[in-house]
């Protein structure tokens, strides 16, 4: 306004700075209510005894390191969760077929009683053989084979399933804590550069208004970037260690219960 005001900008720069200034403040506005939303869901699932005006410590985290993908699917294989509890549907039902393939092998049971009289004791031993002639519990043992098999195909599905997702989930966190670290070390540090010399030459009459807004909105788009880069890092991160099975979610898991 006040370089208007002296002659020293064009109406079309003041047009375009009052523009900029009002879809600002339309932006902080919006910002301010999901803040507000965010805090009301914290205290929600923290629990009310956490004060209205709490303040949150803002902290750039680094960016996590992970373990080779060979070493993750180990961990999946011998700690998940899911694959345990199919491993043991597979065990109660291996052990359900060689319960009812023995079932039709001839039995060897040894009794015994013993008759209490007031002048003598009468004990009897014998020896009982079953020997199943008519039924060969066909039905009852086709029944559990098809069960053993029906569980050992769903644990090597489940097994595909979950390497797949984290063979997935590992490409991505690849890819994506590349983009933070390249989004950190040099295209937010080359807009901020830019930013500031355009504020420079601005500020000594080299340059015009449209330039420096220009700089100072690619500063806030690259800026942006990291941001929703490391949100979707952290993200990633989190659904590795949950299905790896990883020993700080198990404990993470276990502490909530």
């Amino acid at each position: 306004q006040l370089r208007y005001d002296v002659g020293e900008t064009a109406r079309f720069e003041l047009i375009r700075a009052q523009t900029e200034f009002l879809n600002a403040e339309i932006v902080a506005q919006g910002n301010k209510l999901r803040i507000e939303q965010a805090r009301s869901q914290l205290r929600k699932v923290v629990g009310f005894n956490l004060p209205a005006n709490f303040e949150i410590q803002a902290k750039v985290a680094s960016i996590p390191s992970l373990p080779e993908l060979k070493v993750l699917l180990d961990n999946l294989r011998h700690q998940s969760p899911e694959l345990k509890r199919a491993k043991a549907e597979v065990e109660a039902s291996e052990s359900r077929l060689s319960f009812e393939q023995n079932s039709r092998l001839p039995q060897l049971a040894i009794k015994a009683q013993q008759y209490n009289d007031p002048n003598f004791t009468d004990r009897l031993y014998g020896l009982v053989v079953s020997i199943p002639i008519w039924d060969f519990r066909q039905g009852q043992i086709t029944e559990a084979e098809a069960n053993a098999s029906k569980a050992r195909n769903q644990l090597n599905a489940q097994m595909q399933n979950l390497e797949t997702q984290l063979e997935s989930a590992y490409k991505l966190y690849e890819i994506t804590r590349f983009q933070v670290k390249t989004l950190d070390e040099r295209v937010v540090q080359l807009a901020a550069s830019a930013r500031k010399i355009a504020e420079t030459s601005y500020r000594f009459g080299e340059r015009g208004m449209l330039e420096f807004l220009d700089a100072q909105r690619t500063f806030r788009a690259a800026r942006n970037d990291l941001i929703r880069a490391r949100f979707e890092l952290a993200s990633i991160v989190n659904e590795i260690e949950r299905l790896s099975a990883s020993p700080e979610w198990v404990a993470m898991i276990e502490g909530k219960k």
